[in-house]
């Protein structure tokens, strides 16, 4: 993951496929591909994972509720590759129980319910760790003493898995590069290059860190660029029809100890529409909308509707907290690049499948898809660029363990020893292990580089040496937004430590003072963005 090597490679060889989009579906066709032994290239315009997968719900599920719309081939996929992750990324993808309450009145009954978990446990066969159950409005209540009783009919428990989608991706990057990708942040496409005939030859490409402008060969081109997939296309062929259709969800965070709640539960918005509260670590995460956008897919913005939606929903569900506005300490926005549908349909009755378009110039789109099944998809596409590379024998490598959990996860005996070594109270070190995983021990190893009186400031400084080494880190945003959770999942949002962690990552990176103020001064931009529904409210008052 050395980018300045990254960068002379796909400048000076020859590639099979280049992948445009470091998301999860481009990191996961990167990889499938490097492990079948392909040649691969892939850059992206900005960080790795900076959009939609690094701003998801954050869970990785069948997608119950697509049993509504008869999509059984995408469940069970879904659960298929839910089952795989838990063996692939052990440290990032976690068993997590959900209860799903059902009030009289709402559109999923409970004979309903019991049916589509009944499938899922199908799905799942023996793997599925915690088979469905069926519970009665007091026991329900008893797992859940803040869901509302009133009109309380009864509910469900069952398993589905949470994880961190942008480290996960990451991971999928890194994984990539380990097997002989060149794989590249903030280098940007700017046009594509085309032989006498017009086919498609390879790309030119801009360093968005230097200006340089160079050339990639590639046999084949694989636009896997999320909200972006339209915008590439028509840098093909500007008469292109658009393929997509974008939804916007809005997450937010408040304190745990403001919504206890013990197990990630599904809420209802005022139109019915399934959101989840999510427990993470000493926060809570409550969303999503589902709403269209048109126009730039840059424009993340959390407005004063989401923020009223999603409040509101868990405020009805959970009355006895009292949540208001101003227990909002982070949030974050992303847009679903959904399959356009053939005629208008509710946002969250658009399928979350995906499928491939060929251009006549050879260039390969791919629109939609699911986190949580990125490993099957990759797979597809890959037999369809590369039909001939199509065996039996790459399930297995597929399906092998992320970088994170190729070793020994650390137990309770090496956390107890960072913790005398290094410091840092239980609750970070457990958090930095199902963070790193089997790679602890090397952020541990920054950690005793890095001279720092108070022990977590220590860790989150060893967390920036270790992005900008090992993940390819180029500004601070990447290791505050995503590389560690101190944006979103902190009280501080990270703010009180951006000038540390800016000098220790100009150290390395050779930043002057000047840029060194600049990194804070764009951190602290991209913190504040996430409250300008506030200005907007206060203006509305």
């Amino acid at each position: 993951m050395n980018r300045t090597e990254m960068i002379r490679r796909l400048a000076s060889e020859s590639f099979d496929l280049l992948v445009v989009g470091g998301g999860i579906t481009g990191a996961g066709v990167a990889r499938e591909a490097a492990l079948r032994g392909l040649k691969v290239g892939l850059v992206e315009a900005s960080d790795f994972a900076f959009a939609t997968s690094s701003r998801s719900t954050k869970l990785i599920h069948g997608g119950l509720r697509y049993l509504k719309n008869f999509e059984f081939r995408l469940v069970r996929e879904s659960v298929v590759e839910r089952q795989n992750l838990l063996v692939m990324a052990p440290h990032l993808v976690k068993a997590t129980t959900f209860l799903f309450p059902v009030y009289e009145g709402d559109p999923d009954p409970l004979w309903m319910l019991n049916i589509g978990l009944t499938l899922y446990d199908w799905f799942a066969g023996r793997s599925n760790p915690i088979p469905h159950r069926m519970l009665k409005p007091g026991p329900l209540r008893e797992r859940e003493p803040w869901l509302r009783a009133d009109r309380l009919k009864g509910g469900a428990l069952y398993a589905d898995c949470r994880t961190d989608d942008g480290r996960l991706t990451l991971e999928v990057i890194q994984s990539a590069a380990a097997h002989g990708a060149a794989v590249a942040n903030y280098v940007r496409l700017t046009a594509f290059r085309k032989d006498s005939r017009g086919r498609i030859v390879g790309a030119t490409v801009r360093d968005e860190l230097t200006g340089d402008t160079f050339d990639v060969r590639a046999d084949r081109v694989l636009a896997a660029a999320g909200p972006w997939a339209d915008a590439v296309r028509q840098l093909d062929d500007p008469g292109a029809p658009t393929l997509l259709r974008l939804t916007k969800g809005v997450h937010l965070v408040v304190p745990h100890d403001r919504l206890p709640i013990r197990h990630a539960v599904v809420m209802r918005g005022r139109d019915g529409r399934m959101m989840f509260a999510v427990p993470s670590g000493n926060c809570t995460y409550i969303g999503t909308t589902d709403t269209d956008h048109h126009g730039d897919p840059a424009a993340y913005s959390i407005t004063r509707w989401d923020v009223e939606y999603v409040v509101d929903a868990a405020r009805r569900l959970f009355p006895e907290a009292g949540l208001t506005t101003d227990d909002i300490i982070a949030g974050w926005s992303g847009f679903r690049p959904l399959l356009k549908p053939a005629k208008e349909a509710d946002p969250s009755a658009t399928t979350r499948d995906y499928k491939l378009f060929h251009s006549p110039s050879g260039l390969v789109t791919v629109a939609g898809g699911k986190l949580t099944a990125f490993r099957a998809m990759a797979s597809h596409i890959v037999d369809d660029l590369f039909p001939a590379t199509r065996s039996a024998a790459h399930l297995a490598a597929s399906t092998a363990p992320l970088p994170g959990a190729q070793g020994k996860l650390p137990d309770g005996g090496l956390k107890r020893q960072l913790a005398a070594e290094v410091g840092g109270a239980e609750r970070l070190i457990d958090l930095l292990a199902d963070r790193y995983g089997a790679v602890l021990a090397q952020v541990a190893a920054e950690a005793r580089e890095v001279a720092a009186p108070d022990p977590e400031l220590r860790w989150r400084l060893a967390q920036a040496r270790y992005a900008v080494k090992a993940e390819m880190a180029m500004h601070l945003v990447d290791v505050v937004r995503r590389r560690t959770d101190l944006m979103l999942f902190t009280a501080h949002n990270g703010r009180p430590w951006l000038p540390a962690l800016a000098g220790e990552m100009g150290a390395l990176l050779g930043w002057s003072e000047a840029q060194k103020q600049a990194e804070i001064a764009a951190a602290e931009q991209e913190i504040d963005g996430m409250f300008a529904w506030r200005q907007e409210a206060a203006a509305g008052a």
